[in-house]
């Protein structure tokens, strides 16, 4: 009898393992690129030997050296409507992943149980049939524990955990795009308040030219062609004033949004001057730190480890789950039985219960195809997004060195228009030349002043832009998952 009982649970275990459902063959998964080279890329910066190991800095905006810019971007970070529901987000996915880790816990519950119950008289409970009982169930010690033989918890852990350091990446990223959003935007209100004050001055330049040619045409000494041609300059003028004008309090109502304000708010901001280095440091190692200091390509990885973990739960889901439940407490169909019954009243049980997958009309085949193609989605999504970032860098040190060349130029243009207007002013105290010259001169150094602050602008416009495309002082510490990505076997 003995061995009859051991061969029987022998050939029942043997038959659970037997009866899992047959896995589909993997088939061929996306596969992750490499860190493209950018050696030459690198190459032909003159100032190379300047190029710095910790920068950008996690509060870059701090080298701009602007206190406005400084208390815009730090009141952004604290009010932005943006920036709270991605950390809701966050939150969020942490709680996910503290919900997982439970699930590896066993869990000790409580429960009772009162009811009345009226047993049939035509059913199999003998001398309680047709009898009504008030009894109770009262269990002070409900175990249950999950054994994760195929490791089907761990894995849905490391798929939260993933989920959460995506989370926080993307946050990072939000955090990045608000800030250097805050920074163009403050960059181009200076620039237009600079332009509005220059042209004013070439309105009033303009102003005088036109009166000096009212003046010789009504006393006779020239056409009215001249005077004509004068009021088109005025008129171009005003409706350049104008127009920067309206860009600045634009700017204005955008800086307000984007820091979590009204539009009135925006009409407070003050804008100062804007210094940065003439050259910004790039970082050691560009090639190999591009994937701890770009947010949205340590989301895009995590995002591809998430989906490698979900597909080791769904290949779990071929296999028994066992879970080892048990209980202790006092069961009683009298109530007065239950605490005097000298216990009698007192049950406990313990064992394994085992849920096997027979048929299952081919739902674990679609859910295992399902996160398969939601990996290769993830593994091609963090493709585009490395090579977005990596053409970013490109073009971002292209346009950094662009706008060192032209602001160097600029200064030697502004520098001969300078020049020529303190002659033109030598010229007339001199008595050789007219004040039409004088006129001229300024109105031309004027223009010069205005590519100037153009240039400037866009000088700074560049620098957020490098600092963006690198990370903008973004480091994951946790980036550990790029050599294991993709073995989800």
């Amino acid at each position: 009898m003995f061995l009859f009982n051991k061969t029987t649970l022998l050939a029942a275990g043997l038959s659970l393992l037997n009866g899992c459902a047959l896995i589909p063959e993997d088939g061929t998964r996306a596969k992750l690129l490499e860190m493209p080279s950018l050696t030459q890329t690198l190459n032909g910066d003159a100032q190379a030997e300047k190029i710095v190991r910790e920068w950008p800095r996690t509060q870059w905006w701090q080298a701009f050296h602007n206190a406005e810019l400084n208390r815009l971007i730090e009141t952004a970070l604290k009010d932005s409507p943006s920036l709270h529901a991605a950390a809701a987000r966050l939150t969020q996915a942490e709680a996910v992943a503290d919900f997982q880790a439970a699930e590896m816990l066993p869990s000790i519950s409580a429960s009772a149980e009162f009811h009345q119950r009226r047993f049939s008289a035509t059913d199999f409970y003998g001398p309680n049939g047709g009898k009504t009982f008030t009894g109770a169930y009262i269990d002070p010690a409900v175990f249950r524990y999950h054994l994760d033989l195929w490791g089907k918890d761990k894995a849905a852990l490391d798929a939260a955990l993933g989920k959460e350091r995506a989370q926080a990446s993307e946050l990072a990223m939000a955090r990045l795009l608000l800030s250097t959003a805050i920074a163009r935007s403050y960059i181009r209100l200076c620039s237009a308040e600079e332009g509005i004050e220059l042209a004013h001055d070439l309105s009033e330049q303009v102003a005088e030219k036109r009166q000096l040619a009212q003046l010789r045409w009504q006393r006779g000494l020239t056409s009215q062609d001249s005077v004509y041609a004068a009021e088109q300059q005025l008129e171009a003028a005003r409706q350049r004033e104008t127009t920067v004008r309206s860009q600045a309090q634009v700017l204005r109502n955008r800086l307000a949004a984007l820091v979590g304000q009204g539009p009135d708010w925006g009409k407070n901001i003050h804008v100062g001057a804007i210094e940065v280095a003439g050259h910004l440091p790039q970082p050691e190692s560009i090639s190999l730190g591009l994937l701890a200091h770009r947010p949205d390509v340590a989301a895009a990885l995590w995002q591809v480890e998430t989906a490698a973990q979900l597909i080791k739960v769904a290949k779990t889901n071929f296999y028994p789950d066992i879970n080892l439940v048990g209980f202790a407490g006092l069961r009683s169909l009298n109530l007065k039985d239950l605490f005097l019954s000298h216990g009698a009243s007192v049950a406990y049980g313990m064992g394994p219960t085992v849920s096997l997958p027979i048929f299952e009309g081919g739902r674990l085949e679609a859910e295992l195809k399902n996160q398969q193609a939601a990996y290769d989605a993830a593994a091609e999504s963090y493709n585009g997004t490395l090579l977005a970032a990596v053409q970013q860098v490109a073009d971002s040190l292209a346009e950094w060195r662009l706008t060192v060349a032209h602001d160097a130029a600029q200064e030697r243009a502004l520098e001969a228009s300078e020049a020529a207007s303190e002659l033109a002013g030598k010229r007339y105290r001199a008595g050789l030349s007219n004040r039409d010259g004088i006129i001229e001169a300024e109105a031309a150094l004027i223009q010069q002043r205005l590519t100037a602050s153009e240039l400037r602008s866009a000088h700074l416009l560049a620098a957020v832009g490098l600092i963006e495309a690198l990370g903008g002082g973004y480091e994951n510490t946790t980036m550990r998952v790029s050599s294991k990505v993709g073995h989800n076997d």
